[in-house]
């Protein structure tokens, strides 16, 4: 984003001069010739990124507007400029929070220029670190005391909450591992909250949601003209998270060429931007989270097998919901709480037939489809509506797909899967076709070798279907999204993949379905 200027001067030579240095770096740039002006403006609404302010001007002199400036705006950024070095007013303007005191360029050499320009870098690098560290404050803010029920003491998340209770408080790297939607991040952020970073910066990255240049620019910065559309200094977040701890969140999603870069910075604690050879220091605790099978993607040569073992110190599973039942009733009392009062709908609670409902359906989309269907019942009101699609949802979970084409010239009609009978929960299937026995037997009484069966190659035909179908499911369930279908098959990616191609799924028969 291109920052927004203001200068104020009553030299009209200089400030064209000024104006005209100023765009040639890609700045957008405002004039005013009075501190009178500037002040009217701001009172206005105009938020200018960096104020550049002559000391010397008629009526309201500088250090006189750098008082308005700050009843006006008091988080403005405020370079001073004069025609020298004057310390009473150098002293008056750094007790009134001027960012910088810079004499004003102009000399043949262009030295007045490059102290202008690094004035102006740095003063806008601590206006993006305030406004980041202001934004991961609001977030903190939700849940200052880290609240937030993501887990019990029940039998399944204890190994959790004492691996939590042993590791937060050092400076070990942790990954932390387990489906979409069980509460990594909320573990990660626990963890820096009873650390001694916790008055720190807690950072969050997600390593799937850029492409490889934005991330490494997002993760490390970049320095002006570094490519394409880099108009100035950034800060990256290892730097937003000095001293503080960086969550990586979907770390398997990081590009090769990324996590050798990742290795370094783990190893050596240095991080360098991008169009830069400085190195800069970085005091960071790193959180990596997955939900993917690292093992096997260190197998297939798509993750680094030492950055695997640099974040891999201290390793935490978190299981799905599903395994942890004990938690769903105050998960749904505590969504029900915090979202009848956002949205402010008057508190309701799920009736015994919901809320038997609720323990029973599996979630496949954990905490997060939980909190967002109590979002939905706190809006809606209506419980009819909530069980219906908890109907509807666990059907999905166990009907057939629509027929396919059956592979490898299946012998016998396709079965639907077994599933759950409504009453005992047992399995059940459709009765099997009638047979007539002596339509097996030869003239001598004898079992006929044509209409014999032969039960490896039908167990291995009905292994491919199952197979076919569960992959197709989940396929569609995650909208061709074969990371995520991989992930909820507890396979690699390699492996269905190769599954796919063994049943004869593609991506063009996905399309015409």
């Amino acid at each position: 984003m291109t920052a927004r200027l203001a200068v104020v001067d009553d030299d009209q030579e200089f400030t064209e001069y000024l104006e005209t240095l100023l765009k040639t770096r890609d700045y957008a740039v405002e004039v005013f010739h009075s501190g009178a002006a500037l002040i009217e403006r701001l009172q206005a609404g105009l938020a200018p990124n960096l104020i550049l302010l002559d000391v010397m001007m008629p009526d309201l002199d500088g250090i006189e507007t750098l008082r308005a400036i700050r009843q006006a705006q008091p988080a403005a950024q405020v370079i001073m400029l004069s025609g020298r070095r004057t310390p009473a007013t150098i002293v008056e303007a750094v007790r009134l929070g001027a960012a910088d005191y810079v004499v004003k360029p102009g000399d043949a050499e262009g030295l007045g220029e490059a102290a202008l320009e690094a004035a102006i870098r740095n003063a806008l690098e601590r206006q993006s670190l305030s406004a980041e560290v202001a934004r991961l404050g609001a977030q903190i803010a939700d849940d200052p005391e880290g609240t937030q029920p993501c887990w019990s003491s029940g039998s399944t998340m204890k190994p959790v909450v004492e691996m939590i209770d042993r590791v937060a408080d050092s400076e070990v790297t942790v990954l932390l591992r387990g489906e979409s939607g069980v509460g990594k991040e909320v573990i990660a952020r626990e963890l820096h909250r009873r650390s001694a970073r916790r008055t720190k910066p807690f950072v969050k990255v997600n390593c799937a949601a850029l492409p490889t240049e934005l991330l490494e620019s997002e993760l490390f910065g970049h320095e002006r003209g570094a490519f394409t559309g880099a108009a100035g200094t950034r800060l990256g977040k290892f730097e937003f998270a000095q001293h503080g701890t960086l969550m990586l969140d979907e770390i398997s999603e990081m590009p090769a060429a990324l996590q050798a870069k990742l290795l370094h910075v783990l190893q050596d604690r240095q991080i360098t931007r991008l169009g830069s050879n400085r190195a800069i220091d970085v005091d960071v605790r790193v959180l990596a989270a997955t939900n993917q099978n690292l093992e096997s993607m260190m197998r297939a040569g798509t993750f680094r097998e030492d950055l695997y073992y640099r974040l891999q110190v201290i390793e935490i599973r978190i299981p799905p919901l599903r395994e942890r039942r004990e938690e769903i009733v105050p998960l749904v009392e505590f969504f029900l709480v915090k979202y009848a009062k956002a949205y402010r709908r008057p508190p309701i609670g799920p009736s015994p037939a919901l809320r038997e409902a609720l323990i029973e359906y599996p979630w496949p989309g954990n905490i997060r489809e939980l909190e967002n269907m109590m979002k939905r019942f706190v809006v809606l009101q209506d419980e009819n509506l909530i069980m219906a699609e908890l109907q509807r949802l666990s059907r999905a979970e166990f009907d057939t797909p629509a027929a396919i084409p059956a592979p490898m010239g299946e012998p016998f009609p396709r079965r639907p899967f077994a599933r759950p009978d409504s009453v005992n929960g047992t399995a059940s299937f459709p009765p099997p076709a009638a047979v007539n026995g002596e339509a097996e037997l030869d003239e001598n009484g004898e079992v006929d070798p044509s209409a014999c069966i032969d039960l490896q190659a039908l167990v291995k035909t009905a292994a491919l279907r199952v197979e076919r179908d569960a992959i197709e499911q989940a396929l569609a369930r995650f909208r061709w999204n074969r990371r995520k279908a991989a992930a909820y098959l507890r396979v690699s990616y390699k492996t269905l993949l190769n599954k796919m191609k063994e049943c004869g799924i593609t991506d063009v028969e996905a399309a015409e379905s």
